[in-house]
C-alpha cells in the first residue's frame, strides 16, 4: 500500500512538471509583442481598391503596398506615424501621446491625401524650420491614375499645407520613394525620387537605352535651390542620373559606402537590369560603378538597406528578393530565366549576373569590393520580401535584420503559369477582359510572416522569428520603420499591411544603458541629415560583465 501511494505520487509529480514545462513554454515570453488597436488606437488599414482595369494582371506591382514613416512632427520629443495608402485620401497621421497611444490627427492636420495611389512616404524638414514635413510618393499618368507627389509642410501647430508645386517638387509619375540628403554639400538637403517602369519586363533591351529619357519612369534628383530661386531644379541629366525605362526601382538607400565624405546612392531595379551604384564624385555630379564593385545582384531586386552589420567601420548593404524559404513553395517558384535569354542578356553590354536571392553585399573596407554572403550568413531565403531594416533590437550591441513579406498572389507560381498558358490555349482567351477574376481567383495565395534574424557583430544571423514573436502574424506585410515609440530604451517596429491592419510590435527588452545623440545641422539643415557618430566600447575587456548581461537577456525571455 505505502509503495503504491508512492508510486501514485510520482505520476502526478510527474504530470504536474509536464504542465507546468508545458505552461512555461506556451507562456514564454517573446521579444516582441502585437499591441491591438483598442490600446493603440491606430485603426489604419491599407485596403486595395477594385476597379475596373486595376488588378495584378494590368499593373506589374498593384500587391507592392504601401509605406510608413516614423519621426516627431510636433517636436514634444515623442515619435508619431504616417501611413500611406493605395486608395485616394485614405493616408493617415497617428499623434504619439504617449504609453502606446495614439490619436488620428489626420484631417484636421490636412494630411490624408489628394492623389489616386500613394506608395511611398519620408519625413524630412525641407524647409529648414525645425518641424518635420511629410513627402508623398504617388503613381499617377497610368492605369486611370491620378495625382501628383505630395508635399505636406509643417505649421508648427500640428497642421500641414501641401505646397509640392511651390517647392517644385509636384512630379506626377510612377514614383517608389524619395529621399532627402546633402548630396553636394551646401548645407541644404537635395531630393532623390525613386520611379518604377511600366514597360513589359519581357522584353530586354540593349543597356544603351538607359541613356534615353522617359518622363515617367526615369529617377529624379533635384538639387535644393530655395535659397536662390526658392524651389528645387532638377538636376537629374547633368548629375549623371539614368532616368530611362529600363530601371524598375523598388528600393533606395543612401549612404556613404565608400567613406570618402560624400553620400553616395543605391537603387535597386526589379527584373532584368542592374541594381545602380552611383559613387558621389564630390563635384554635383555621380558615376554609375556597380559593375566595379559587385560581381552579381538579386533578380528582382526590391527593398534595400545600408548598415555596418559587423562593427567594423564599414558600411554593408542588403538587398531582398523573393526566393521562398519552403520546400514545398520553392518547387513551384518559377524564379529562372531560360538559360539562352540569360546568355544574350549577359552578352548585351552592361548586364551583370543576378541570382534570385537576398544578397548581402559586406563592405570589404577597400573602397572597391564587396562580398556577397547571403547563404553563408543565413539570410537568403525570406519568401516575397520587401522592407529589410538593420537594427540592434535586443540591445546587446549587433545589429539585427527585420524583413517584411507576403503577397497577396503569385502570379510567378508555375502550376499557375501552367493554368494560364492552357486557358489561352483551349479557349484562345484575352486573359486581360472578361475573364479577368477567374484568372487571379486561380493565383495561389503568397501570405507569409516579417522576419527576425539575430545578428552576432560577424557574419551570420539566426533566424528567431519564432522566439521574437513574429512567425505568428500571417499575411502581406510590405514598409516598414522601427522607431522607439515609447522612449523606454528599445526599438519598435511599425508595418504597413495589406487588406489587414497595421501592425504595431512593442519591444519587450530590458533597457539598456544608452546614449541620446542629437544631430544639430546649420540653419539650413537644421536636424544634421548626414552626420556620423562613431561609439567605441569596451565591454569586451570585462567578460564577466558581458556574462551577467547575457544571462540576464536569457532569464528575461525565458
Amino acid at each position: 500500500m505505502y509503495l503504491n501511494c508512492i508510486f501514485y505520487l510520482k505520476s502526478a509529480l510527474a504530470v504536474w512538471l509536464v504542465a507546468f514545462l508545458l505552461s512555461a513554454c506556451n507562456n514564454k515570453k517573446t521579444l516582441f509583442t502585437q499591441l491591438p488597436a483598442s490600446q493603440t488606437n491606430i485603426d489604419f488599414e491599407n485596403q486595395l481598391p477594385k476597379k475596373d482595369g486595376l488588378s495584378i494582371l494590368y499593373y506589374l506591382y498593384y500587391y507592392n503596398g504601401g509605406g510608413v514613416a516614423t519621426g516627431d512632427i510636433n517636436n514634444d520629443g515623442l515619435t508619431d506615424i504616417y501611413f500611406t495608402a493605395n486608395d485616394k485620401a485614405k493616408n493617415k497621421l497617428y499623434l504619439n501621446k504617449g504609453n502606446f497611444e495614439f490619436e488620428d490627427i489626420t484631417k484636421k492636420a490636412g494630411v490624408q491625401g489628394i492623389s489616386d495611389w500613394s506608395s511611398g512616404v519620408t519625413m524630412s524638414d525641407v524647409n529648414a524650420d525645425g518641424y518635420l514635413d511629410i513627402y508623398v510618393s504617388t503613381i499617377s499618368n497610368k492605369y486611370g491614375l491620378k495625382g501628383h507627389n505630395e508635399l505636406y509642410i509643417n505649421n508648427g501647430n500640428n497642421t500641414f499645407t501641401e505646397k509640392a508645386a511651390d517647392f517644385g517638387l509636384n512630379t506626377s509619375c510612377y514614383s517608389t520613394q524619395s529621399a532627402f540628403f546633402d548630396f553636394d554639400h551646401d548645407g541644404d538637403l537635395d531630393c532623390y525620387i525613386l520611379n518604377q517602369s511600366h514597360r513589359p519586363h519581357s522584353n530586354i533591351i540593349d543597356t544603351s537605352n538607359r541613356k534615353k529619357y522617359d518622363s515617367l519612369a526615369g529617377d529624379r534628383l533635384f538639387r535644393n535651390d530655395i535659397a536662390t530661386t526658392g524651389k528645387f531644379t532638377d538636376i537629374s541629366s547633368e548629375a549623371g542620373i539614368y532616368q530611362s525605362n529600363l530601371g524598375y526601382g523598388l528600393g533606395l538607400a543612401i549612404a556613404d559606402l565608400n567613406n570618402d565624405g560624400w553620400d553616395d546612392i543605391y537603387v535597386g531595379n526589379d527584373f532584368h537590369e542592374n541594381d545602380y551604384y552611383y559613387v558621389n564624385q564630390g563635384n554635383g555630379t555621380f558615376k554609375e560603378e556597380g559593375a566595379a564593385h559587385f560581381r552579381h545582384y538579386s533578380r528582382f531586386s526590391m527593398g534595400n538597406d545600408i548598415a555596418d552589420y559587423n562593427n567594423d567601420g564599414e558600411l554593408d548593404l542588403i538587398t531582398v528578393d523573393m526566393l521562398p524559404p519552403d520546400e514545398k513553395t520553392l518547387k513551384t517558384y518559377g524564379s529562372d530565366e531560360n538559360p539562352d535569354i540569360y546568355k544574350v542578356k549577359l552578352e548585351m553590354n552592361g548586364y551583370q549576373k543576378q541570382y534570385s536571392k537576398n544578397n548581402l553585399h559586406r563592405n570589404n573596407g577597400n573602397g572597391v569590393t564587396f562580398s556577397e554572403t547571403a547563404l553563408m550568413s543565413g539570410v537568403s531565403a525570406t519568401d516575397w520580401s520587401w522592407a529589410p531594416l538593420f537594427a540592434d533590437f535586443d540591445n546587446d550591441g549587433n545589429k539585427d535584420l527585420f524583413i517584411s513579406s507576403g503577397i497577396v498572389k503569385r502570379p510567378v507560381d508555375l502550376d499557375y503559369v501552367n493554368f494560364v498558358s492552357a486557358m489561352q490555349a483551349k479557349k484562345g482567351l484575352d486573359l486581360t477582359n472578361q475573364f479577368d477574376q477567374e484568372v487571379i481567383d486561380k493565383m495561389p495565395d503568397g501570405s507569409s510572416h516579417p522576419f527576425l534574424f539575430k545578428g552576432d557583430g560577424k557574419y551570420n544571423f539566426k533566424d528567431l522569428s519564432t522566439e521574437w514573436g513574429t512567425n505568428k502574424l500571417k499575411g502581406y506585410f510590405n514598409g516598414a520603420s522601427y522607431a522607439d515609440l515609447d522612449n523606454d530604451g528599445n526599438l519598435d517596429i511599425i508595418i504597413n499591411a495589406l487588406n489587414a491592419p497595421a501592425v504595431i510590435l512593442k519591444n519587450n527588452a530590458p533597457s539598456a544603458k544608452s546614449i541620446i545623440i542629437d544631430f544639430k545641422g546649420n540653419d539650413q539643415n537644421i536636424f544634421g541629415i548626414g552626420a556620423k557618430a562613431y561609439l567605441f566600447s569596451k565591454i569586451n575587456a570585462y567578460p564577466w560583465i558581458s556574462i551577467i548581461y547575457k544571462s540576464f537577456v536569457a532569464f528575461w525571455y525565458w
